[in-house]
């Protein structure tokens, strides 16, 4: 069963559906235990999240 849960988890952040959501379905009292075991999947989210922000400064100004 565990197998199972690790191959839904990983498939679903690895097609970016957001985090809190795979925390929610997974049962997890919090996104910590999500990030903890998962955040090797989501290696380009801080080089992504970089981007939307310079972009939003851009469009700023």
């Amino acid at each position: 069963m565990y197998g199972f849960r690790h191959y839904f988890a990983s498939n679903a952040l690895g097609s970016g559906i957001p985090i809190t959501d795979v925390a929610e379905w997974m049962g997890h009292k919090s996104i910590e235990e999500t990030y903890r075991t998962y955040r090797h999947l989501m290696p380009g989210s801080i080089t992504k999240a970089a981007r939307v922000l310079d972009a939003g400064l851009w469009d700023a100004a």
